[in-house]
């Protein structure tokens, strides 16, 4: 008789210890496992060096990343809900459709990242996070703190892009201070 194939699902652990063995075990490990949603909710891999990885789609609901080195990674469609990102780099990353909502983005480099259609309700940011070419487009950024103007001035947004009250009540003033 034929073997059967038994889809066996990883634990948090297997899939802590896969991370940990670097970007390119890790991204070669998704390629082969296409139809996995790898979970790592509220793992630890504060300061890790995880340049250009394959996140999208997984699990990093209320995960430790400060520090950690995120430029060039894929995180389309990621879980990041209340996500610790202090002084996370997110350098040209891919956060398409991303869930970064009540995450903690303080010191966070953002330059050149797509956050397009991403949810960032009641995310933290503070005048520490970088903003410069992000793609803030069709993103709903309702309840968010301590974002300003000078950040959406150098961020790409549209009609779809949803700013927190305080905002949009600031730019209707620049705009009437324009007239």
């Amino acid at each position: 008789p034929k073997p059967i194939k038994i889809k066996i699902n990883m634990s948090i652990e297997e899939h802590l210890l896969k991370i940990k063995q670097g970007v390119n075990a890790w991204n070669q490990w998704r390629e082969e496992n296409p139809e996995t949603t790898p979970d790592l909710s509220k793992v630890d891999i504060r300061g890790l060096q995880l340049q250009k990885i394959n996140l999208s789609n997984t699990d990093l609901t209320e995960a430790k990343l400060q520090y950690s080195n995120l430029s060039g990674a894929t995180l389309e469609k990621a879980d990041m809900t209340k996500a610790k990102l202090l002084e996370t780099n997110f350098q040209s990353a891919n956060l398409k459709g991303a869930n970064l909502s009540g995450a903690g983005l303080l010191e966070s480099n953002l330059q050149f990242a797509n956050l397009e259609n991403a949810k960032l309700e009641k995310a933290q940011f503070n005048e520490g996070t970088m903003f410069n070419q992000t793609s803030l487009k069709g993103a709903l950024l309702k309840g968010a703190t301590g974002l300003n103007t000078n950040q959406l001035d150098v961020s790409q947004t549209d009609s779809n892009t949803q700013l927190p009250d305080y905002l949009e009540e600031e730019l209707d003033d620049d705009f009437l201070l324009q007239m």
